[in-house]
């Protein structure tokens, strides 16, 4: 079935900010030509004038993120009720799963990497008790490994009931790859110490402490 084009950007909400800007490109190049990498301190006394420009650019991301949120709503609605025959309707659902999800993963990574940042030149991770060796090692615990469930392949994906909500068919979504995932039923989602702090109500401390086995 053919669905007419949308009026105007504005109803859908399918418009997208542009890509990050001069601030979040020489981050990555830093980080990305560095050897050995650069902590979060080191690559701030470099590039100073971060500082200031860092809670404008989470902003920015998070207006970009509810974008895509609002994206994706929509078209799960024209699906549900424009496109005739349940095999059509859940191709296209795990189309736009796929699609725009890894998008919005990007998204959130972005934020929470400006968050770290922001935290670290605040002080407000104690020093000799949360370091960001600690930080890596609670993200790379494998999302998969801290629920006891069934999974079922979806691509490059793991697909099972979503623990955050209840439902009948799944929606959350592990991406292996980047160690992130989202439900599609709740619009929740995001990387490990995310996760853990959406399931138990902890706060990011207690959360990288609980998966460090702290």
């Amino acid at each position: 079935m053919t669905i007419s084009k949308p009026q105007s950007n504005e109803e859908t909400g399918i418009e997208l900010y542009d890509d990050p800007c001069r601030l979040d490109r020489e981050l990555e190049t830093l980080c990305r030509n560095s050897s050995p990498r650069l902590t979060d301190r080191e690559l701030l006394d470099i590039f100073p004038e971060a500082k200031g420009i860092i809670p404008e650019k989470i902003r920015e991301w998070e207006q970009q993120r509810n974008q895509i949120i609002r994206r994706i709503r929509i078209k799960l609605t024209l699906n549900k009720y424009y496109i005739k025959g349940e095999l059509e309707q859940c191709f296209w659902r795990e189309w736009i799963k796929v699609m725009d999800g890894k998008e919005l993963l990007r998204v959130e990574g972005h934020i929470a990497r400006l968050r770290r940042l922001l935290s670290v030149d605040k002080g407000r991770i104690p020093e000799g008790r949360i370091t960001e060796e600690d930080i890596k090692r609670a993200l790379a615990v494998p999302i998969e490994s801290l629920l006891g469930r069934p999974f079922r392949k979806s691509g490059r994906a793991l697909v099972t009931l979503c623990p955050l909500h209840d439902e009948s068919h799944p929606s959350f979504y592990i991406y292996q790859d980047t160690n992130s995932c989202w439900c599609y039923g709740c619009n929740q989602g995001g990387d490990a110490i995310t996760f853990v702090r959406l399931l138990r109500g902890y706060s990011f401390k207690e959360a990288v402490k609980y998966l460090t086995g702290e």
